[in-house]
């Protein structure tokens, strides 16, 4: 029951915080599912949860997928996913925690600064390429993937979507590159449906809140969580 409780939680905030802020929450569940279970467990078990939650987010903002943009984003998005997804079968728990600790504070650094950018239209495939890379080899897909569309223009339901499609090609990718290299086990399901299904729940309660969260309470958001993954991670390194 406890363990039930806890992954419900996990779910239920990870699926809110990415719908309310587009990103952050696959981030947050990949690094807490790593300091209970292992870092390589965590990136096949969050990959199949949030697989599913982007699925429905497809779904829900479906009428405002900007079709060109996917187009070229899932050019370099797949291979790059599936490259990443092949060297994690190979590191060690503690390079792959390592990897994540930088991923988190590269996201507090883009975070606190501020900073933007702008993504040429020509630069978006081979982007997409390295965020495919790092998020199979670290997880917290939308941390890295969201900036990447942000910086092309998207905004609103149309970043929304674009981004839930990249998002949904990114982890059934990492699923079947970490199934060819023997990181996934059946054993893991019953915690993928826990997982999945409070994810879906909080999608609908991201989608309520987005009405409603103020613009500073998503930006403190931004920040605090990468700051608790890197945490997270750093306390898993043996």
């Amino acid at each position: 029951m406890t363990d039930l409780i806890w992954i419900a939680a996990l779910g239920l905030g990870a699926g809110a915080l990415t719908t309310v802020s587009g990103m952050g929450g696959g981030l947050l569940m990949v690094f807490v599912l790593s300091l209970v279970m292992g870092p390589k467990a965590a990136l096949v078990v969050s990959a199949a949860a949030l697989l599913v939650g982007n699925l429905h987010r497809v779904w829900l903002y479906r009428v405002d997928v900007d079709r060109p943009v996917v187009r070229r984003l899932l050019i370099g998005l797949v291979p790059g996913t599936l490259v990443g997804a092949w060297l994690a079968g190979g590191l060690s728990d503690n390079v792959i925690r390592v990897v994540m600790v930088v991923a988190a504070l590269a996201a507090l650094a883009r975070a606190v600064s501020g900073v933007r950018w702008t993504l040429p239209g020509a630069s978006l495939t081979p982007a997409a390429a390295v965020v495919g890379f790092f998020a199979a080899t670290a997880g917290g897909a939308a941390a890295m993937l969201g900036p990447m569309m942000l910086s092309s223009g998207l905004s609103g339901q149309r970043y929304l979507a674009v981004t839930g499609v990249g998002a949904t090609a990114m982890h059934t990718v990492r699923i079947g590159g970490y199934g060819a290299v023997g990181l996934w086990h059946a054993a893991y399901l019953p915690l993928v449906a826990a997982l999945a299904a409070s994810v879906l729940v909080g999608n609908l309660i991201g989608r309520r809140l987005r009405d409603v969260v103020p613009e500073r309470a998503g930006s403190a958001l931004e920040v605090i969580t990468p700051v608790v993954c890197a945490g997270l991670a750093v306390a898993g390194i043996g």
